[in-house]
């Protein structure tokens, strides 16, 4: 190297001089050490493929949670139902639900704690079923034989039902404006519907539908119910009578 270069132009090539060198080492260790670093590596994914398989779930269990709270799909007091289970928000943390379970198809407490996990968000709907806690859409059926005649009888069908949901229309049809002004949709009328169909077996049968409160719901089905059996029990003994009349 010239000895009468300019002291900057000297330093440059030092420094080149020696980042060339690390380069050629640095390439030079990565020849010799490649086997071993390739084994490393693919210990390393190993590793982390285990890790990912053994907590798979409880990857889920925060990933469900972290959709629970963007999509604030329910809160603690909220009434939901998922994977099957119905019941009321207790609690809820970063791996799993608590709820207090309803009996099935009722708004009961069971007296028993269910605790969902998280992941199931991702595989079942969740069905909030706060908006019914006070007022719900509650549907019955009574079965009796094919030989009744049904639609003969509808005018004291209906009077049975008015008798047991009429001191509560008023009340539903504002609790039903009110659900359709917080939900934004238009949902069923609260009017009581009768239908008549007929079962696999040719029974005839008759659903009754209400808009009613939850808590009466099973009171209301209990005394319709009693009144049509009797009703259609009655019926029955008339139309052998009625027949020979004919």
């Amino acid at each position: 190297m010239r000895s009468d270069l300019p002291p900057h132009v000297m330093r440059r090539w030092i420094a080149t001089s020696r980042n060339v060198f690390l380069i050629f080492l640095l390439f030079g260790l990565v020849l010799i050490w490649a086997p071993q670093l390739r084994t490393f590596a693919l210990s390393l994914a190993a590793v982390a493929v285990a890790i990912v398989v053994a907590t798979k779930e409880m990857i889920l269990c925060i990933s469900g949670s972290l959709m629970r709270a963007s999509t604030r799909a329910f809160a603690v007091g909220d009434w939901i139902e998922v994977s099957g289970v119905r019941g009321e928000v207790v609690d809820h943390s970063l791996l799993a639900t608590t709820m207090q379970e309803f009996l099935p198809n009722s708004f009961h407490y069971t007296g028993r704690t269910a605790v969902v996990p998280n992941s199931v968000f991702f595989s079942s709907p969740i069905r909030n079923l706060t908006v019914v806690r006070d007022y719900t859409f509650h549907s019955f059926a009574v079965t009796t034989e094919a030989d009744v005649d049904l639609p003969d009888r509808q005018s004291d069908l209906v009077a049975i039902v008015e008798r047991h949901y009429g001191p509560h229309r008023e009340e539903a049809a504002r609790a039903n404006a009110g659900i359709e002004r917080r939900s934004g949709v238009d949902i069923l009328d609260p009017e009581s519907r009768i239908r008549f169909s007929t079962t696999d077996l040719g029974k005839a049968r008759v659903t009754i539908s209400l808009f009613c409160p939850t808590r009466l719901a099973e009171v209301l089905e209990d005394a319709v119910t009693l009144e049509v059996m009797a009703l259609l029990h009655t019926a029955r003994k008339e139309e052998p009578a009625r027949e020979e009349m004919h």
